[in-house]
């Protein structure tokens, strides 16, 4: 057996603030970050429909300078744009991102371009209301609109200095959003597991999240109001994608980026149509780490012991899982046709993990 060899990253991320109400502390996060001037990015969803925002503006009281509320999903640049205009006007010299990983995103790039002007970063507190994880890393993805391609760039200064993790802030999340979402944070650890290199530490809460996953993403299905099983499932989330410098992202994430980009289909959903069908396509190369799954799922009970066989359960699992709750499992069924498999095909590759005659077979396999 070789000897365990690697190197491992820490994002500069300072302070995880985790549990029912802990939104309450965001004005003490603030302060002790030294902000004096405020600007809440978020979505039109969470501002207009939801008491959400309302929420965290009242927290903030004196430091909320303003909001922009006009961030669309995948990130489009003209919404930044205008959101950049907003915070130099204003002066801010902080941002709270709050919603999905599209204002979490797009709040990051704000604050590198603001960095860019002033040479200095100003802090970010990202407050999640679903479970894709963007909070925790320094990966940011931002659409061209006129190519209609995500396009994006990883930098460590672009990671939050903290994260809100507040259940009670999720209960107005739509439930098919929350619950992809989930499947979002399942692809992020079952990637990890087969990822290049030695990363002991990810391996071990990847496995440790989607144990969690596969537990309450049906519990907060049969219970949505449950603020225990929300919680549970943000600390998956978390551990799902611990310090995404040491574990690279695979097929299913650079599939699902794609095909969100270009046809509209939110992350989520993304993940939903693609993890279980890269999991499969996985199976002969990467058993050993696809057989782990099996074992902390405990699937081995059903009689299955060789790692190959343990394997394609784990695929089988998330395959399940997607099903039984009730979420979309194929590219038909998100509207797409026959003809988009060509173009996903001419915009996906180079794939190190996938040559293109496997990738049209698995678009197939996605249709």
């Amino acid at each position: 057996m070789s000897e365990l060899k690697g190197d491992f990253y820490y994002l500069p991320m300072e302070h995880v603030i985790f549990g029912a109400g802990s939104a309450h502390r965001l004005s003490e996060e603030v302060i002790r970050l030294g902000g004096k001037r405020v600007l809440v990015v978020t979505g039109q969803t969470l501002a207009t429909q939801t008491d959400v925002i309302k929420k965290i503006e009242a927290y903030l009281g004196e430091y909320h300078i303003a909001t922009f509320s006009e961030i669309r999903q995948h990130t489009p640049k003209s919404d930044l744009e205008r959101a950049l205009a907003i915070a130099r006007h204003n002066e801010i010299d902080t941002l709270v991102s709050v919603g999905g990983g599209s204002p979490i995103d797009g709040t990051k790039a704000i604050a590198l371009e603001l960095f860019k002007e002033h040479g200095k970063m100003p802090p970010h507190v990202a407050i999640p209301t679903t479970l894709s994880a963007a909070e925790f890393t320094h990966i940011v993805g931002v659409t061209d609109e006129a190519l209609k391609m995500k396009t994006g760039f990883v930098n460590p200064r672009a990671v939050p200095h903290t994260v809100i993790l507040d259940p009670e802030l999720t209960l107005s999340t739509p439930l098919v959003l929350w619950l992809s979402t989930g499947i979002r944070a399942l692809d992020h650890a079952v990637e990890t597991l087969y990822a290049p290199g030695a990363h002991p530490i990810n391996d071990a809460l990847a496995l440790e999240a989607i144990r969690k996953l596969f537990a309450y993403l049906p519990a907060c299905k049969a219970n949505p109001k449950d603020t225990t099983a929300r919680g549970e499932l943000q600390i998956a989330a978390w551990m799902s994608f611990f310090n995404s410098m040491s574990a690279a992202m695979g097929l299913s994430h650079n599939l699902g980026r794609r095909i969100g980009a270009s046809f509209d289909v939110p992350h989520g959903i993304t993940s939903c149509i693609t993890l279980a069908p890269v999991m499969h396509l996985m199976v002969e190369k990467h058993s050993p780490a696809l057989a782990r799954i099996a074992r902390v799922l405990e699937l081995e009970r059903s009689g299955i012991n060789d790692e190959f066989g343990l394997a394609k359960a784990a695929a089988e699992a998330v395959y399940k899982l997607v099903q039984d709750l009730g979420l979309p499992q194929h590219l038909k069924d998100v509207g797409l046709t026959e003809m988009n498999l060509e173009e996903i095909a001419a915009t996906s590759g180079p794939f190190p993990l996938l040559p293109p005659d496997q990738l049209e077979k698995l678009l197939k396999l996605l249709w």
